[in-house]
């Protein structure tokens, strides 16, 4: 009597496994804590602009918006990041040219953790060789407007080494985050500080094939994350090009390379292609925001700048392959996601 009246209970527990089993795995949640996690410095954000660099001619290729927290007890001042989007002006269907709506929940999530960004246009009617002129147009016009804090708008922070910026971009804005820092290096603009730190999401030159990745007198002050994929083939000479190239400025203590590794286990697969980076889905294999800007994109942007400017989260940010810098988080089967890679730090 004993085993019939268990055997019901041991089918009812096997079945129950076996179905868990069966079922497709998903990826990772957002993690609670970290510089990728759940947990921010403020509740929302807004969003301020276009402002154009020459109001008389309103040109698209001249603005910038600029966003910052709202909703917690009030700052003074804040680091300001410039934000480089790719160069989708023939694929993002707006009328006027580049929106931040492709990237905008990473721009949340970098603000809701203290940072003013600060996102220029420029490829709705520039061909690319005259993206970073435009870039740094923009990026100076925001930053003197900022300084002057009115219209609800928050300073620069200022610490010994001056103002504190960063920048971060993805495609061709990753390429033209070094560009622009070089030529901040090699001429400087008054007001415009070289920014302190660099990360840099899967380099891209679009179908130009015209830039020139000759980048060894970026300066050897700036901290640099850099990512490839591993089915961004078309794009991983451009970030190994660009490695090679500011290795001979930047010291290895200063700089990591990772690659991301496609992983299927589950469903959606988290793909090393080259529009991870985006938020919205655009050319991508899901909604847009999945375990990739988590464990990516948003860790490893906010992990280094805070890192640089505060000294914190830096085995997330500039690891050096350290656990908590190349960690993917787990499926829901238990099954850790593939990990990043370190290619080289040094």
């Amino acid at each position: 009597m004993y085993i019939s009246r268990a055997l019901p209970l041991v089918s009812l527990t096997l079945g129950v496994a076996l179905s868990a089993m069966a079922q497709t795995p998903t990826p990772p949640p957002q993690p609670s804590s970290g510089p990728g996690g759940s947990t921010y410095a403020y509740p929302s954000y807004q969003q301020f602009g276009a402002y154009y660099v020459n109001p008389s001619k309103e040109k698209p290729y001249a603005s910038y918006y600029i966003f910052e927290p709202v909703g917690s007890t009030a700052t003074a001042s804040l680091p300001v990041v410039l934000f480089l989007h790719g160069y989708l002006a023939g694929l993002e269907g707006y009328t006027v040219g580049d929106s931040p709506s492709n990237y905008i929940y990473w721009i949340e999530h970098i603000v809701r953790n203290g940072y003013t960004v600060v996102f220029p246009t420029y490829d709705a009617t520039l061909s690319p060789p005259e993206f970073s002129e435009s870039i740094v147009s923009a990026w100076e016009s925001a930053l003197s407007r900022l300084k002057t804090g009115k219209g609800g708008l928050i300073p620069p922070r200022i610490d010994g080494l001056g103002m504190q910026t960063v920048f971060t971009g993805h495609s061709m804005g990753a390429y033209q985050s070094f560009a622009v820092a070089q030529s901040l290096t090699t001429n400087p603009v008054a007001g415009v500080p070289v920014p302190r730190a660099i990360a840099a999401f899967n380099p891209g030159l679009g179908n130009t094939g015209t830039l020139q990745i000759a980048l060894s007198q970026i300066s050897p002050s700036i901290s640099v994350v850099l990512t490839d994929a591993d089915e961004n083939i078309p794009d991983i000479p451009t970030a190994q090009s660009i490695w090679s190239s500011i290795g001979t400025a930047i010291p290895a203590a200063n700089r990591d390379f990772l690659e991301v590794i496609t992983d299927s286990h589950g469903s959606p697969a988290q793909l090393g292609n080259h529009w991870f980076p985006d938020t919205n889905g655009l050319e991508d294999s899901d909604s847009g925001v999945d375990n990739r800007d988590y464990n990516i994109t948003w860790k490893l942007s906010v992990g280094l700048f805070d890192c640089v400017l505060t000294g914190t989260n830096c085995s997330y940010g500039l690891g050096h392959g350290s656990a908590n810098q190349i960690n993917m988080g787990v499926w829901s089967d238990g099954t850790p996601v593939k990990t990043l890679i370190l290619q080289d730090s040094n």
